[in-house]
């Protein structure tokens, strides 16, 4: 579906029931994959109005009865209904209407194609037909309904629902998260305050900095700071502007988002926690994301659902292997990986020859099905399948 438009097709029409034999009366290439938006009953000479009450995009049927006898009418009905643009036309056979020179080259020159058929009445033709665009109808607000089940980002909406909740402006957006030291007796309102007035100092004194708030965020304080500017120089010294305050408080464990456009702030907000989560984890005052690395590809596989399933489908092949028949597949992937497929360096942690650990590895393979793959290629399969427990490795 090109588009995401209707589907419909004049190849789609001719193949329903009520065709029994379709004849087309001049070539025209590329013609049954035009379009049908609707169907319409031709059931009288073109003397009002050329017409008009024909649309583009139509299947025309026809018996040319009204034109009996008179093949100069049929063939300035067929002409006049061919500059319409209309799909097809379809011809019943049943008073074997005349089908003139004129009008097979207009047929083949525009590329609408003319048809003779032997089949049901026009009622029952059109009924299928209707039957079949109501059909594609429905698929389509399926097909918009799925859209936005799987809409993976939009711009726009972030705006408006960063505007909304924060009252964010600015074109240049970056996040900050602060998470309060382990076992720290400060008050957490307190220092939200402290955070949201550093900021606010900061907005005052640089012009590039438009936009500054601090917030709750389960247990956190996330601050947004905005920038409105395009030079690099410009957005570099606010950053650090920003920096400089934020890093002043000791007791607060913080993390540091890229700076972004403003429809891509759900993406600075994830960064900020991941990189606050770190510095949690490791003792660290500050942490930017830019500074996490392979643990920033960990962590941002984990809002990757498509990864996520498919990382526990090779998984769960090799653990359920392990539960059957009482080997050891994962702890020895996982050492794989956090040896960087060092043979010998897996040997020695797992107390195990070489020789079982290669074993061990072309079982795997095997059980993967994927027999024929070289050790570095698979290594680098079985990164991917634990990259999302990197912090656990």
């Amino acid at each position: 579906r090109q588009g995401g438009g209707l589907l419909v097709t004049v190849a789609d029409i001719v193949a329903l029931p009520a065709f029994t034999h379709v004849e087309l009366i001049a070539p025209c290439e590329g013609s049954q994959q035009r379009e049908v938006r609707n169907v319409g009953i031709l059931d009288c000479p073109p003397d009002y109005n050329e017409y008009s009450a024909y649309v583009p995009g139509e299947l025309i049927l026809t018996n040319l009865g009204f034109a009996y006898g008179n093949p100069e009418l049929a063939e300035r009905s067929l002409l006049a209904m061919l500059r319409r643009d209309v799909a097809a036309i379809a011809v019943k056979t049943v008073y074997d209407p005349p089908i003139s020179d004129a009008v097979r080259r207009e047929s083949a020159e525009r590329g609408i194609p003319v048809y003779l058929y032997d089949g049901a009445y026009h009622e029952t033709v059109a009924y299928q037909s209707f039957d079949l665009i109501q059909r594609d109808r429905a698929e389509l607000d399926r097909e918009k309904a799925l859209d936005e089940l799987l809409i993976v980002h939009d711009d726009d909406r972030i705006r408006t629902r960063l505007s909304a909740i924060i009252g964010m402006i600015g074109s240049m957006f970056q996040c900050f998260a602060f998470t309060l030291r382990r076992d720290d007796a400060c008050s957490f309102y307190a220092m939200l305050d402290s955070v949201s007035s550093s900021l606010s100092a900061v907005k005052e004194e640089c012009c590039a900095v438009v936009f500054t708030g601090a917030f709750r965020y389960h247990g956190r304080i996330l601050v947004f700071a905005s920038y409105d500017f395009e030079d690099d120089e410009e957005r570099s010294a606010a950053e650090k502007r920003c920096l400089s305050a934020v890093g002043l408080e000791e007791g607060l464990h913080v993390g540091v988002s890229e700076t972004v456009h403003l429809g891509d702030g759900d993406i600075a907000i994830r960064q900020a926690l991941a990189a606050a989560d770190y510095s949690y984890r490791h003792g660290r005052h500050l942490v930017r994301w830019s500074e996490l690395h392979v643990a920033a590809f960990a962590h941002a596989v984990r809002y990757d659902r498509l990864f996520m399933r498919t990382s526990k489908l090779y998984y769960t092949v090799l653990s359920g292997y392990d539960e059957k028949h009482g080997t050891e597949l994962v702890n020895t992937a996982k050492a794989l990986v956090a040896r960087h497929g060092d043979v010998k360096a897996v040997a020695e942690e797992l107390h195990q020859h070489p020789n079982t650990v290669r074993y061990r590895m072309r079982k795997m393979k095997a059980v993967l099905g994927i027999s024929s793959e070289d050790d570095r290629a698979f290594v680098g399969l079985l990164d991917l399948v634990f990259l999302s427990k990197r912090d656990a490795i």
